[in-house]
């Protein structure tokens, strides 16, 4: 991270513990704060970095563990956690689905965030948008298979919200599960701004917040809406 001059820097999913983890999700689950969180704030603070970076989150309170993204400031000790909503396969049976779409406040401008699943459900990127933000960051454990349509969708997302989307992939294979890396950045005209390919690496990229003002004006998707023909999405 020191090499590199960006300030958020995104992890994929569970990066702190590795995807393909069945039951040892819970063996492995911790509270925030925490340990892990405690070293990431640090590593935040030395480098001057937001981090967001992905692990089993456990609610020592109701016992539930959690597939969470912590968001952590360089200069706030306090970590802010965004809880994947929409889980997938054998998640239902061990972890917990999150409750609500937190918006994250930097001096760039309004961040939201999805992790992996959430990226394929139009709904969720859209509410992020019509609450505020500028740029939406997807952590992930995407899989091989699901490549094109993955692609695709983060170009959609961004395109259909005018907003930046960055997916952050896990790269490398776990049992016998393959994931195919590919993070990168998309711009609100779909551009793919940096991307990374099959192996680890790094998508960088300098965004343009202010520019979305103008884009909002010329392509106004959230203002042209008539929520009343789409209230049974909500049912």
């Amino acid at each position: 991270m020191a090499k590199k001059k960006v300030d958020i820097i995104c992890f994929p999913e569970f990066a702190t513990t590795g995807y393909s983890l069945g039951s040892k999700w819970r063996k492995l689950a911790e509270p925030i704060p925490g340990t892990t969180t405690r070293r990431l704030f640090s590593l935040a603070r030395e480098h001057g970095h937001y981090i967001i970076a992905g692990l089993p989150e456990l609610d020592v309170e109701t016992g539930n563990v959690y597939d969470t993204s912590g968001f952590i400031s360089p200069t706030d000790e306090k970590v802010e956690v965004y809880r994947k909503v929409h889980l997938w396969g054998k998640e239902r049976q061990y972890l917990t689905h999150g409750t609500q779409l937190p918006m994250f406040e930097t001096r760039f401008g309004k961040l939201g965030m999805g992790i992996c699943y959430d990226l394929e459900f139009p709904e969720h990127a859209r509410a992020l948008t019509i609450g505020g933000a500028d740029v939406i960051f997807f952590p992930s454990a995407q899989m091989k298979p699901l490549k094109d349509m993955i692609i695709r969708y983060v170009q959609t997302r961004a395109v259909e919200n005018q907003v930046f989307v960055a997916l952050a992939n896990r790269i490398g294979t776990e049992g016998t599960t393959a994931f195919f890396g590919a993070s990168r950045i998309s711009s609100p005209e779909g551009q793919i701004l940096a991307a990374c390919a099959e192996k680890e690496d790094m998508a960088i990229a300098k965004l343009d917040i202010k520019s979305l003002r103008s884009r909002r004006k010329k392509f106004p998707y959230i203002k042209h809406r008539i929520p009343s023909l789409y209230r049974s999405l909500s049912e």
